[in-house]
């Protein structure tokens, strides 16, 4: 069960920070009380001293139930996804949580594609494990049924 859902992006201090937003809500539909959205933005450092903003979406309870739907419809929506998470799904799981980085770009551009790199958008989604043991494993399993492999 869907407990928490955190996006993430920074915002580079040549980038717009209206963008950067709008390709975070590429992930959030419609229908999500916006209510609900818990939206910080924290100003800092990055490593050589450039001023970043970084960006925290962070929802609970029906309404990360509703974007987690949303993000996996997106995920489906190309086979290049699901192949990538099919690959490694293993590495993208730590306890009770799934990790998958989204790019930043494409999701402004209204694409959802899932990738490695560094200019991304950041997706933990923290499920309720009531088991003790291989919380991993019941995690695997919960994403592998939800995207259908």
């Amino acid at each position: 069960m869907l407990n928490s859902i955190k996006l993430s992006a920074i915002v580079h201090a040549t980038e717009d920070e209206d963008k950067v937003l709008e390709a975070i809500e590429f992930f959030i539909p419609e229908n999500v009380d916006e209510e609900k959205i818990d939206l910080d933005v924290v100003e800092t450092q990055g490593y050589f001293g450039n001023p970043i903003k970084i960006i925290n979406v962070n929802v609970e309870g029906k309404e990360a139930k509703k974007i987690f739907k949303h993000i996996i419809d997106l995920i489906k929506s190309d086979d290049k996804n699901i192949n990538k998470l099919k690959k490694d799904l293993h590495l993208r799981v730590e306890d009770n949580k799934f990790y998958v980085r989204f790019d930043k770009q494409k999701a402004y551009l209204g694409e959802c594609r899932v990738v490695d790199g560094d200019d991304i958008i950041r997706a933990v989604f923290n499920f309720k494990i009531f088991t003790p043991k291989n919380k991993e494993e019941k995690v695997k399993e919960i994403v592998a049924n939800e995207l259908g492999f």
